[in-house]
């Protein structure tokens, strides 16, 4: 699968957050700020760019047809299996080379990576840890293309 339109790609950023070990010190969680500490109290501890659980807005609104270069970085102290639902990436590598096609990437410790991909299927996909307890814990949330 080629990725056309690299060049002029719509940057996004997620950073993962959270968990025993972590430095998040607070996170949103229903729209509220609350302490890392409040959250583990209601079993909610890994975060997506500093929000806990499926937001009600989208992380990335997108064009159908939209190059997307997604940058990741895991700021966790544990390794994170992110799956994409819907549509497929390729990983860019440090030589600029696109890796195969995936739906799921293994994130660990301290990683920045970056994946690309069309979106190339309207709809509403969900972005998630695939260690579904992790999920259930925080890990995830949605784009939406159009």
């Amino acid at each position: 699968m080629d990725v056309p339109g690299l060049d002029n790609a719509v940057p996004v950023r997620l950073n993962m957050e959270g968990g025993a070990m972590g430095r998040m010190q607070s996170a949103v969680l229903n729209g509220e700020r609350k302490s890392f500490r409040d959250l583990v109290d209601e079993n909610e501890y890994w975060a997506l760019n500093g929000t806990v659980g499926m937001p009600d807005a989208p992380h990335a609104g997108l064009a159908l047809g939209q190059t997307v270069k997604l940058e990741i970085s895991n700021d966790t102290s544990f390794p994170h299996a992110m799956h994409l639902h819907g549509m497929h990436f390729r990983e860019i590598g440090e030589d600029g080379t696109l890796g195969p096609l995936r739906d799921t990437i293994t994130m660990f410790r301290g990683e920045t990576r970056t994946v690309v991909f069309v979106a190339d299927n309207p709809g509403d996909w969900l972005f998630h840890c695939h260690m579904l307890s992790h999920a259930a814990a925080g890990m995830m949330t949605w784009m939406r293309v159009t």
